[in-house]
């Protein structure tokens, strides 16, 4: 990532950004063991996304990726329709889980699309599984 676009990114990003740069998608095994060897702050900084974990396709659409904002949204609604015919409990599990996927996703989302150029409308293109 050149020095001009990198600058108009703040330093958490940046960060992000040039960890991903390093040692590649989250799927591969260079980006494990550089993410093992890193302290629990910074896991939280390069793999966890607290505004997506609240406002996920909302928050999509903000960084202006909206054709993955428009997936998890539609996504979200299926989910919706699903959990209604489940048991509370277990609606309400799904629905954590789906945030805390969305709040894991999002980082190497939006790199793939500053960085990348890659405006696919996947949003877990590269991760773990």
């Amino acid at each position: 990532m050149d020095s001009t676009t990198q600058s108009q990114y703040s330093p958490k990003w940046q960060f992000r950004f040039n960890f991903f740069e390093q040692h590649g998608a989250p799927n591969t095994p260079a980006f494990k063991e550089a993410y093992k060897a890193l302290p629990f702050g910074q896991k939280l900084k390069v793999n966890f996304n607290f505004f997506a974990l609240f406002f996920s396709w909302i928050y999509l659409f903000i960084l202006g990726m909206w054709r993955k904002a428009l997936s998890v949204l539609g996504l979200t609604i299926v989910l919706i329709i699903l959990a209604s015919f489940m048991p509370d409990i277990v609606a309400r599990g799904l629905g954590m889980g789906w945030s805390l996927l969305i709040a894991l996703t999002t980082n190497y989302s939006y790199y793939l699309d500053k960085v990348k150029g890659n405006v696919s409308w996947n949003p877990f293109e590269g991760m773990r599984w």
